[in-house]
């Protein structure tokens, strides 16, 4: 089963390609777009099932089936993205098929070198008949303009939190309803996100402890006592960096006037920082994580960064 079908298939994206097809205007390569892999992913597979199904891409047929498994007879992806798996994969698209239609997947079309990518441009740029690209792509900038110029381009939009919350309102999947809201509140619409918290059941609990941290951020005495309600041991130091990016960046959007869905969590820390403050703060996060990259202790990594985080808090007052 693909995950999130009923979202995907609820998307403008996936309804642009549906609109195509019962118009009979089929394009030769479609790119979906969008930094949620998970969506994109599921997106690069329901086009295929829709494309090849006679139903309608009704996910239960024996050709929906196929896809959803990786042995339809009309779908090919290449074996890798290197030079190799890629030239033999576009020489697939002049050979003779069992299926009708050749549906040719590349889900992550961002990790193909640049130079690799233009063996791609001559069946873009001369389409043949009976064969549909569909290309994921998560960063555009990696991808040649001239791939993305012959491409119907689709960008995947964030899910709200009303759509994530109804989806799992029928559908715990065995998590704890607890697990559940805090992943539907801070994922930021991502599926990708959604689904890694869905797995970190201690994230709900670390960010309750940064939060609390962040807003007894007054003194060097009582920093010392607020660090210690946080366990960094077996590197979890990233995770709590990772955090308090993410919640940088929320607040840092709240404070510049964008409305930012989720993340109850952060009521607390509302008034307590600047955006001057946030931009700072999130420049010492970034020299952080690059330390828990070298030999630094992680002790001494969280000690340094509180004291410059009440450093510029004082001065950005």
């Amino acid at each position: 089963m693909i995950k999130y079908r009923e979202l995907l298939e609820n998307t403008k994206v996936y309804k642009a390609l549906d609109g195509d097809i019962a118009e009979g205007r089929l394009n030769h390569c479609y790119m979906i777009i969008g930094e949620d892999s998970l969506a994109v992913e599921g997106l690069c597979s329901l086009f295929a099932q829709r494309i090849l199904c006679s139903n309608g891409g009704c996910g239960k047929c024996i050709s929906c089936q196929k896809v959803e498994d990786g042995n339809h007879e009309g779908v090919f992806r290449p074996k890798n993205l290197k030079a190799d798996g890629i030239r033999e994969f576009i020489e697939k698209v002049y050979v003779t098929s069992e299926s009708d239609v050749k549906v040719m997947v590349i889900e992550e079309l961002d990790k193909v070198d640049a130079k690799v990518q233009n063996f791609l441009l001559k069946s873009l740029e001369e389409p043949v008949d009976g064969v549909v690209f569909v290309l994921g792509v998560r960063r555009q900038t990696a991808v040649l303009e001239t791939v993305k110029s012959r491409s119907k381009k689709l960008a995947v939009a964030p899910f709200s939190k009303s759509q994530i919350g109804a989806y799992f309102s029928d559908t715990f999947r065995g998590y704890s309803k607890a697990v559940v809201n805090e992943a539907v509140d801070c994922c930021l619409g991502s599926l990708s996100r959604c689904d890694e918290l869905l797995e970190d059941e201690e994230f709900g609990g670390d960010m309750t402890d940064v939060v609390f941290l962040l807003k007894g951020l007054t003194s060097t005495k009582v920093n010392l006592k607020m660090q210690g309600r946080l366990d960094i041991k077996d590197g979890k130091l990233v995770k709590y960096l990772d955090i308090m990016q993410l919640i940088c960046g929320v607040l840092l959007k709240r404070q510049s006037g964008i409305e930012v869905e989720g993340f109850e969590k952060l009521r607390p820390l509302a008034n307590v920082f600047t955006v001057p403050m946030l931009v700072n703060f999130n420049e010492l996060l970034v020299n952080a994580r690059q330390k828990t990259e070298s030999y630094c202790k992680d002790e001494n990594i969280l000690d340094n960064l509180f004291i410059k985080l009440l450093e510029v808090k004082y001065l950005c007052r």
